[in-house]
């Protein structure tokens, strides 16, 4: 049935809403929600009671028979968020049980709900008593509640999404039950809401997800591969006899190629595995499931090369063209089949090919242990490349460890360097500034001296200004007085990187790396390092070379 557009939707929805007091035409007391459903409704009821909602696009179509059983109470309907939800109520799983409305005047509801089974604390009921639902009565209520509980503490252990493969009828029927009792009765934790898909065919995916962070793209990608991803054999080999371009055999040999395949699906099942289909590809694609493992299968026919006979359009040419090369062999399908199915990793492959003994149909078994060794294999491979990524990891944090041990040493012995350096500038400044402060006074000393002896009182004035400017010198630059006073310089220098860096060698002030140093840098670094050892020499040097 196509959709109808949103404008027509949304006035049958009216219509259907008000057809409990309107009536159908014919039907003089209008509709009663107590009437029977027809065959249809039943079906759509049904349908939602295992947990459809409608909200996809295959459900736009039910949407308006959906707004006629809430007109009766059997379903509630919202839009929550813009999306639309179907939801079975009591009295719809009522009307399932026993076959008519709860609110029908000439039958006795039974109202009283039905008694739950108390289970020690920490214990779960037993999964046989859990599927019990054939009786809609008191047993198997409680056993879907309890199984819908239980569902939702698997899907609190396995993170969140629990995938059902390839499950058989009784089992998708079961968690449809299942899905709808965990709704109904509460069992969803708050603030969370279950998604579900393969409500019909394929496997059965089961997402508990979070309202405040819904992630639609994630689940529509997991809803979609559902679907084009299946291990039901009908569907598997309907989709490669429609499809076999992935099979490349000449359509002589199609038929022995899926009776191959279907054959190496009897064999895995027999221990325990499975054959799929990837229809997500632009052509089926087949594949082996191996509990966790899948590996993709290819079919392909091999080539006898025979000796090329020219046809009469090349013995022609030829005749025209002396130097036309024809080729010396052609390739013909010989109707030997080659399997091979994927490793893990890059193009690896285990390769199997009929033999003039034994066609590939008698050594299924043997491929399938085969299959089972390599992945096997692959697995130890995966867990010893593994262990050697940890081991290099191991080394390398042990090397980058040590590595900054090292750092920090330098940078403590750099330190101590660095901070006598900067100790020894100052003292020898102000060592330096001292001995020049006491020659100023001196020689302002003199001056005044000869001040006294001068008989043109304008030398005398001018010299006695100058001595008053030199006496203030001396005074300014004197480390033992005033703002220059050594007093003022902290003993615990804080060095900077600059300060750090020529008693660093090859390392960074940064961190625990290597810094480029050119001769430049290492000649000047080796004469502060050479100061350093020296420095009192240099306080019995000409003291007269003082600056300002």
């Amino acid at each position: 049935m196509k959709s109808l557009p949103p404008a027509v939707s949304r006035t049958g929805d009216a219509l259907w809403a008000l057809l409990p007091r309107l009536g159908r035409p014919g039907d003089r007391r209008g509709v009663q929600r107590w009437d029977p459903l027809s065959e249809r409704q039943r079906d759509l009821l049904g349908r939602i009671a295992g947990g459809d909602d409608l909200s996809g696009p295959d459900g736009v179509s039910q949407r308006i028979s959906a707004r006629g059983l809430q007109s009766r109470r059997l379903v509630d309907v919202s839009r929550k968020g813009g999306v639309w939800r179907a939801q079975i109520t009591d009295a719809g799983t009522y009307y399932l049980h026993h076959g008519h409305h709860p609110d029908h005047p000439d039958r006795v509801a039974v109202t009283q709900p039905p008694r739950t089974r108390s289970h020690p604390a920490g214990t779960n009921p037993q999964p046989a008593a859990a599927a019990r639902t054939a009786d809609p009565g008191n047993d198997g209520a409680v056993a879907t509640v309890a199984q819908a509980t239980e569902l939702i503490e698997r899907l609190h252990r396995e993170g969140g999404t629990v995938r059902i493969e390839n499950p058989d009828d009784a089992t998708r029927s079961l968690y449809r039950r299942v899905i709808h009792a965990a709704k109904q009765h509460s069992a969803v934790p708050a603030g969370y809401h279950l998604l579900h898909t393969g409500r019909d065919s394929g496997d059965i995916v089961i997402r508990l997800a979070e309202d405040a962070n819904p992630d639609d793209t994630d689940w529509n990608r997991i809803r979609l591969n559902t679907r084009r991803v299946t291990t039901d054999p009908t569907i598997v080999f309907a989709a490669l006899e429609k499809d076999p371009a992935n099979l490349g055999v000449t359509q002589e040999s199609l038929p022995r190629a899926l009776d191959l395949l279907r054959a190496l699906a009897t064999e895995a099942s027999n221990r325990g595995h499975r054959l799929g289909v990837n229809t997500k590809s632009r052509h089926p694609r087949a594949y082996l499931q191996i509990g966790q493992a899948r590996r993709s299968i290819t079919l392909t026919e091999e080539d006898d090369q025979v000796r090329h006979v020219p046809t009469d359009k090349e013995a022609r040419e030829l005749r025209r063209n002396p130097w036309h090369r024809l080729p010396e062999y052609d390739a013909v399908p010989s109707g030997r089949l080659r399997l091979q199915v994927a490793r893990a990793g890059g193009y690896n492959h285990d390769s199997w090919v009929d033999d003039k003994r034994t066609p590939l149909e008698r050594r299924l078994r043997q491929i399938i242990r085969d299959v089972e060794a390599g992945i096997v294999a692959d697995e130890q491979a995966h867990l010893a490349a593994q262990k050697r990524a940890e081991e290099a990891a191991a080394e390398r944090r042990r090397q980058e460890e040590e590595q900054l041990a090292q750092w920090r040493e330098a940078m403590a012995r750099a330190r101590i360097r660095a901070v006598e350096k900067l100790r020894q500038d100052a003292f020898l400044g102000r060592y330096r500034a001292w001995l020049a402060a006491g020659e100023i006074r001196a020689f302002c000393a003199a001056l005044e001296k000869a001040a006294a002896g001068d008989d043109d009182p304008n030398d005398r004035e001018n010299l006695s200004r100058w001595v008053a400017w030199g006496t203030a010198e001396a005074d300014r630059i004197d480390p033992t007085r005033g703002s220059a006073s050594l007093a003022k310089v902290g003993f615990d220098i804080d060095p900077d990187s600059d300060d750090l860096r020529p008693f660093l060698g090859k390392w960074s002030p940064r961190g625990p790396e290597r810094e480029y140093r050119s001769e430049r840098d290492e000649k000047d670094f080796a004469e502060i390092r050479q100061q350093t050892k020296t420095w009192h020499h240099g306080m019995r040097g000409n003291p007269n070379s003082w600056r300002w």
